[in-house]
């Protein structure tokens, strides 16, 4: 049996990890659904509405409605999210020791960096169709997981040079049991 994704990326970091944000990761053999709230804060010109539109990146809104669904399938993880009404979708990976996660044409490439407090995503590179964007023409991006008062939280920020903040969401999920 593979180990989930997550644990083999991060090793014996992994066991160091706050509860909440090891159990949302430790997906072995089966579909795990988490649900809880988010806000989510859209940039304001037209270029990164255009740009979070055409990722399939969440509209904007204040405690929305936030269910995710992580699937494992061949050593890698499908990541269903549903904002509200509005559903992105990610797949998940591991590449010479780093995490990919492709959207739609673009593939992200993040190094792992974790404490006592939580995970960070540290984005390396990103590529387009395949071909390797200059890091001068890559989006900033800011993620960290943790745990508060019993719960998983995020937070996520991406932003693009000249063009500014294309979307932010934070907020807090719980495992499904039912």
């Amino acid at each position: 049996m593979t180990l989930p994704l997550y644990r083999r990326l991060l090793g014996e970091r992994f066991e160091h990890l706050p509860a909440r944000v090891r159990e949302l990761h430790d997906i072995a053999a089966r579909l795990s659904v988490w649900s809880g709230r988010a806000d989510v804060e859209r940039g304001r010109s037209w270029l990164s509405r255009m740009v979070a539109t055409l990722f399939g990146l969440p509209p904007t809104g204040r405690d929305q409605a936030l269910r995710v669904t992580f699937e494992p399938v061949g050593g890698k993880e499908i990541w269903s999210r549903v904002f509200g009404t509005a559903v992105f979708r990610s797949v998940q990976y591991e590449r010479g020791g780093l995490l990919n996660e492709r959207v739609g044409s673009s593939t992200f490439v993040f190094a792992l960096e974790t404490s006592a407090d939580g995970m960070a995503l540290k984005l390396k590179g990103v590529r387009c169709l395949g071909v390797p964007l200059p890091l001068f023409l890559a989006p900033s991006v800011f993620t960290f997981e943790s745990e508060r008062d019993g719960r998983y939280h995020f937070e996520v920020e991406a932003a693009l040079p000249l063009v500014g903040r294309i979307v932010r969401y934070a907020g807090w999920l719980e495992q499904d049991t039912g």
